[in-house]
């Protein structure tokens, strides 16, 4: 075995942080990793074409902490390929992300830590406390481990609970990173709603699973998140998401019932953003594309539903008509 494969084998878990303009919560963010580095934790740091002195703030911060530390400076690509570029440069076992304005529970470490030396598990998952400006301003529990302890997976219904939650956030789990490379699983670079056909991949390929009760990680709350701004990009993209859920269910009747609620939840958002901004608008290709989709998961929608998805053009013009002014 040669050093940089001894090295590699050290290594059991890589914290993936992408950052773009995140000037004001970088450095909070790292704080929370930091401490925890060692010959088997590593921290991987995609500058993702910051233009608000990001880069500097993570080379100050880290200056004192170089052991085990990488950080790519990249032109922009967004999320989704910045996670990418992580993914490709770890050398953990496992994988763990984390968004540059969010950060770790000090429990994060006693609690998984512990776990990653039992190589069976594919999955980690766990709970977040969404805060807005303090953390004790706690606006929401983000409830995302639906298991308690270690939970052996035989069949796609054993994971039916957590595609019913339908809570994909990446940074929610710790991931097996052999699951990423033996199934060619990446984010889908340039997109929005990147985790709703990426997070469920890596479930369904999933055999074992570790659920942990408690909230683990601080997640920020802002006006301007995608969720709180509606972009014309986010119907493509959504779209994409009810395209690349649709392959990934292909004949598979199991399959097709445990990615409905995914499914649903695409529809519903397009349809209210379709209703609340004025001028959105889903053009007669993107249409197509939608309704063949949603067609996969048709058998578990309710009735006025599966009419919606059979009239699909007509029914979303209607809304777009009929909206307020």
């Amino acid at each position: 075995m040669t050093m940089e494969n001894s090295l590699q084998a050290e290594i059991k878990l890589s914290v993936i942080v992408p950052c773009y303009n995140s000037r004001c919560y970088i450095a909070e963010c790292l704080v929370s990793i930091l401490p925890y580095l060692s010959d088997s934790v590593e921290l991987i740091i995609v500058n993702d074409g910051s233009t608000d002195g990001s880069a500097e703030i993570i080379e100050r911060t880290i200056l004192n902490h170089k052991n085990n530390i990488t950080v790519i400076h990249q032109e922009n690509a967004g999320l989704s390929a910045a996670r990418n570029v992580g993914i490709k440069t770890a050398k953990g076992e496992y994988i763990a992300f984390l968004d540059s304005d969010d950060f770790f529970h000090s429990d994060f470490w006693q609690e998984v830590l512990p776990l990653i030396n039992d190589s069976s598990i594919d999955i980690i998952e766990f709970n977040a406390e969404q805060f807005d400006g303090e953390i004790t301003n706690v606006i929401e529990h983000i409830d995302c481990s639906v298991f308690t302890g270690k939970a052996k997976i035989d069949s796609v219904t054993d994971l039916l609970p957590t595609f019913k939650r339908c809570k994909w956030y990446p940074w929610a789990r710790v991931y097996k990173t052999s699951l990423f490379h033996n199934y060619d699983i990446k984010f889908p670079s340039g997109r929005l709603y990147e985790d709703m056909s990426t997070i469920p991949a890596i479930y369904l390929h999933s055999k074992v699973i570790f659920g942990i009760n408690k909230s683990l990680i601080w997640y920020r709350y802002h006006n301007k998140s995608i969720t709180q701004t509606f972009r014309q990009k986010d119907l493509a993209d959504l779209v994409y998401a009810a395209q690349s859920i649709s392959l990934l269910a292909k004949d598979n009747s199991d399959i097709k019932k445990s990615l409905f609620p995914t499914a649903q939840r695409i529809f519903n958002l397009i349809k209210y953003m379709l209703v609340k901004n004025k001028g959105a608008k889903l053009p007669p290709a993107e249409q197509k594309v939608l309704r063949r989709a949603l067609l996969t998961f048709i058998g578990s929608f309710r009735l006025s539903r599966k009419a919606q998805i059979l009239i699909l053009p007509i029914y979303l013009n209607t809304i777009i008509r009929f909206r307020k002014k």
